[in-house]
């Protein structure tokens, strides 16, 4: 199962329409969703269990009213008289917000995870990096990653392996197409007891940036279909246990990603509509 299927997947969406069913049905409720104004249905805190990582997830499930139509028309419909009114189902918008928040001892474990222990090849494979960990923190305005790792040079006249640490800043945004998580403005300052790894980093010092920058983002655009796909899915589940109810989601998306003081936080939406049918 992908990150994004984790996130924005597991029982959200059928809890949302169970709480629906719960909320239309208690004495008094129904009568709010006439009205034009967001209605919050349900809402929870969760922690879940990313790869070795914890994200805490505070999600929010909203519906409002968005559909013009005549005064018995909505009476027709408070009747719940399915025999008698054919007209066409009452018609809500939804939105379900997430939001994820991550503090930087879990965005170390999970980068640690994907993506220590490993070696990469660079600058044509005559150089081979292994990085040994991420340890994320935070100056105040852009995360500041510890990387501590050795370099190999696989040159045929000359074989060696230094060892050093790279302090990495940067920011983080979310390019066009929005599916694009990137690095911006990345920057980082070597720390080495070796004169040959010094003059290596004066030598490719842009084109490690280049590297890391490359290296160092995340394009979600499958897996965030594949988690609007298993949302659907979820509500499809509920609406063969129903026939008042169904529903489809329209938009899934990450709203935005930022670097807080005490960790990475995302927000996602998914947005869609519902039909009550007489």
């Amino acid at each position: 199962m992908t990150i994004f299927e984790r996130v924005l997947g597991g029982n959200i969406f059928f809890d949302f329409w169970k709480q629906l069913q719960q909320y239309i049905f208690s004495e008094g409720r129904f009568i709010q969703l006439i009205t034009l104004q967001p209605i919050e249905i349900y809402k929870t805190e969760t922690s879940l269990e990313l790869d070795s990582a914890k994200v805490k997830l505070f999600i929010k499930c909203n519906v409002e009213n968005l559909m013009q139509r005549r005064i018995e028309r909505t009476l027709n419909l408070l009747t719940l008289n399915r025999s008698e009114n054919q007209n066409k189902p009452a018609e809500y918008d939804f939105d379900v917000v997430i939001k994820a928040q991550m503090p930087y001892e879990e965005v170390s474990k999970f980068f640690n995870h994907h993506f220590a222990n490993q070696t990469y090849t660079i600058e044509e494979n005559k150089y081979y990096l292994y990085i040994e960990q991420f340890q994320f923190g935070n100056d105040g305005t852009k995360a500041v990653v510890h990387m501590p790792f050795s370099l190999e040079s696989k040159r045929w006249f000359w074989k060696r392996k230094m060892h050093g640490t790279a302090l990495l800043k940067g920011s983080i945004n979310f390019h066009q197409p929005k599916y694009v998580v990137k690095t911006r403005n990345l920057k980082y300052e070597l720390e080495t007891a070796s004169p040959v790894l010094k003059m290596i980093d004066n030598i490719y010092h842009q084109h490690l940036i280049d590297f890391l920058s490359g290296f160092l983002q995340y394009n979600f655009k499958e897996e965030l279909m594949h988690a609007k796909t298993e949302a659907q899915q979820q509500i499809d589940s509920f609406q063969s246990q129903s026939n008042w109810v169904n529903g489809h989601i329209d938009e899934m998306d990450l709203e935005r990603i930022t670097i807080e003081q005490e960790g990475i936080h995302a927000v996602f939406l998914a947005e869609g509509k519902l039909h009550l049918i007489p």
